[in-house]
């Protein structure tokens, strides 16, 4: 093979691995969005994460036709505790054009609010994630969370 075809041809693959990785990496900083968005309660931002049409399956909550319904389910939710950090790892993320899957593993911790102030909620889990890029970027289409280990009490069981 003559040297400068095997070159381009190294070129050529090279740069598909480069732009894999930059299409993971925006699929990353979706991911972790999600998470800062749910602390800082800004649900505004969760537009730019959850597809209008996005489902979701969270175990112990139930299963979620559309963002609107997801952001209903997290005020609600997130309503009862006090401050909240979402934190995830082990990111997963494979691409096959314009769609996606990614896993990651999550560790949410709750702190209570009033008489269980004190008291802290700590979920240990993994989100599981089917993506499209859309025209304003790659959003979760549907998510599943598998509880692993949940420790603590700061009364939702009460509400």
């Amino acid at each position: 093979m003559p040297m400068g075809l095997a070159r381009c041809e190294e070129m050529s693959m090279h740069s598909v691995a480069v732009e894999t990785l930059l299409e993971e990496r925006k699929i990353e900083r979706v991911l972790i969005a999600y998470g800062t968005a749910l602390d800082q309660r800004d649900w505004a931002a969760l537009d730019d994460v959850l597809a209008p049409d996005a489902t979701a399956h969270y175990k112990s909550l139930g299963h979620f036709a559309s963002r609107a319904e997801m952001v209903s389910m997290f005020k609600e939710f997130l309503a009862r505790c006090g401050t909240t950090q979402h934190m995830f790892s082990n990111m997963r993320i494979h691409v096959e054009g314009k769609k996606a899957t990614a896993a990651c593993y999550l560790q949410a911790i709750h702190v209570g609010l009033g008489k269980y102030q004190e008291q802290i909620w700590t979920v240990w889990g993994e989100y599981r994630d089917r993506l499209e890029l859309r025209p304003e970027g790659w959003r979760i289409v549907h998510r599943e969370l598998a509880v692993l280990h949940a420790a603590g009490d700061i009364g939702l069981a009460e509400d």
